[in-house]
């Protein structure tokens, strides 16, 4: 088992909600900062964990153990690091008063509304956090009774039990990926019942639609309960009118846009890895309640076509709605029938189609059997523009934008495009003035005026990547498909072993490390989130999409 063993800036390092309770509000979670070994403890006021290693062999880092040469860090539960060193590690916060020092040498700081304890013993340490002082001491006291290898493990006989690396060049990505995977769950709380799941426990931390989906579809392959989890989870947030928020704080808590529905097909990749026909039971309708939402709410013209809601107000950020932020799509700041709003709408159709199928309720079958194919029509007659050879978006007026983005490939995705016009999609995506980069898929053609690399104005994003390449196999391009996987995957896993990370999106030219990328402007040199968020590291959609190329399914 070829375990992670990069360590640099970037990497998340928190307890699970897959181990125990752990913290959504108030988080107890780390980012490791550069140089061996510093932990930056998230909150208003940072709080550090260091230990001045130097030149030491790493042998894994992972998202609740580092450990090396003489050395280990080991979360032992979600407010509770235990550890090894020769060297005594030191805790700090830079806007806060020294630690004081009590008679048995431990470390107590105050910050954030709590209470940091660090104690050293015999080459053992423990770093608590709690309400009180005594509390914090207390936790010490228990943690320094515990032996930090056997701690660690048991974290590796967790990795053990998880399913091998089918391709042994990507092993050590693989087991960042699962890594990534399991620090970004959250324990049931805040109103929310079950296990939850977040983008990134630094800086995002709370619940989005699109993500969770794309979180359970991967987590299916080898995890179909926590995968239920994270479909429940959001879907325990749902309005009464079948509304869900594209972004979740707590059950109650909850944004006033939503996202693409992607809800549907999250759960029939589900039901085909385990085939639990009770969750479809308990979920399909509300997938639907949402579908119909959608159709009332997102045509405002009334000719069949979605659109999504536009952040009119915003500069860098026109159309949070439909996952694209800043996609040089909307700086015209006009509403748009959007083609990748039907391809998701027909997508989500074709599935609960299926799905009621499974449950033989006949009426609803036939009624999103009958909207999958009312959306491909009017995708197929309104949105492709002949001379581009391209889907792309229309305005109110009836006017192809023009603007190629990934979105145009999505019609792929649906089964519902013409062989034909398949044939042409793939020759924009070979077409280096087009999509043919040295990493596709960049987020905007390349000879577009806006094309960069921020974020949706070039940036190379992996949901995407995938979707295209599943869509490419599903219209009879297996070939194209298999360029864009291996590409993908070579480049997530040349700035994986660069870095130790795996990031939110890439450069399409692979040259400049992702971190360096403008995101929504540019970004300050070394970088750091708490002054300006850079693409994100640890982000967990990459991951679980880097796992599902890997499986190549």
């Amino acid at each position: 088992m070829q375990l992670p063993d990069v360590y640099s800036y970037g990497s998340i390092f928190g307890y699970s909600g897959c181990d125990g309770p752990n913290y959504h509000q108030g988080d107890f979670v780390a980012m490791t900062m550069p140089g061996l070994l510093t932990l930056r403890f998230d909150g208003a006021t940072p709080v550090f964990l260091s230990l001045p290693l130097r030149d030491r062999r790493v042998d894994a880092v992972l998202s609740d153990a580092i450990a090396g040469d003489n050395f280990g860090i080991f979360f032992a539960e979600c407010e509770s690091v235990v550890g090894f060193a020769d060297i005594p590690p030191e805790i700090s916060a830079p806007d806060c008063s020294p630690p004081s020092i009590l008679p048995d040498g431990t470390r107590l700081l105050q910050a954030n509304n709590y209470f940091y304890a660090l104690a050293v013993r015999n080459g053992r340490f423990a770093f608590c956090r709690a309400k009180t002082a005594d509390e914090a001491l207390q936790k010490c006291r228990i943690c320094l009774e515990t032996d930090p290898e056997e701690v660690y493990k048991q974290i590796i006989d967790r990795y053990a039990r998880l399913p091998r690396c089918p391709e042994p060049e990507y092993e050590g990505l693989w087991y960042k990926c699962l890594s990534i995977q399991r620090v970004n769950v959250y324990s049931p709380q805040d109103g929310i019942a079950c296990r939850f799941t977040t983008p990134d426990r630094v800086p995002h931390r709370h619940m989005w639609l699109w993500d969770s989906m794309f979180h359970a579809i991967s987590y299916a392959r080898y995890d179909p309960s926590l995968a239920k989890d994270a479909v429940e989870a959001v879907l325990s947030c749902q309005r009464p009118d079948g509304f869900i928020p594209h972004m979740m704080r707590s059950r109650t808590d909850i944004s006033f846009i939503t996202q693409p529905p992607v809800v549907a097909w999250a759960i029939k990749e589900i039901f085909g890895q385990c085939g639990d026909i009770d969750f479809v039971r308990r979920t399909a309708p509300k997938a639907a309640a949402f579908l119909r939402w959608f159709l009332l709410n997102r045509d405002n013209n009334g000719n069949g076509l979605p659109e999504w809601f536009m952040n009119f107000d915003s500069i860098r950020c026109r159309c949070d709605e439909s996952g694209m932020d800043n996609s040089p799509r909307f700086d015209g700041n006009i509403p748009l029938d959007a083609v990748d709003a039907a391809a998701f709408l027909l997508n989500d159709s074709e599935c609960l189609a299926f799905l009621f199928g499974i449950l033989k309720e006949e009426e609803e079958r036939r009624f999103f059997e009958s909207l999958a194919e009312k959306t491909a029509e009017k995708m197929n007659s309104l949105l492709w523009d002949e001379g581009l050879g391209a889907y792309t978006d229309r305005d109110f007026n009836g006017k192809l934008t023009g603007v190629l983005t990934p979105a145009s490939f999505l019609p792929m995705l649906t089964g519902f495009c013409p062989h034909d016009r398949a044939e042409r999609l793939v020759k924009l995506l070979s077409d280096p003035e087009k999509f043919g980069t040295t990493l596709p898929v960049p987020s905007v053609a390349r000879d577009d005026p806006a094309y960069g690399d921020d974020m949706w104005r070039g940036g190379v994003w992996l949901n995407y990547n995938y979707m295209i390449a599943k869509g490419l196999k599903k219209c009879g391009f297996p070939e194209k498909a298999e360029e864009i996987r291996k590409k993908t995957l070579d480049a997530v896993n040349y700035w994986f072993e660069k870095t130790g990370t795996v990031f939110e999106f890439y450069d399409p030219d692979n040259k400049t490390a992702p971190w360096h990328l403008n995101r929504k402007g540019p970004q300050p040199v070394p970088p750091d989130y708490r002054k300006k968020v850079h693409a994100i590291t640890d982000y967990h959609w990459s991951a679980c999409f880097t796992l599902l190329m890997i499986l190549n399914v």
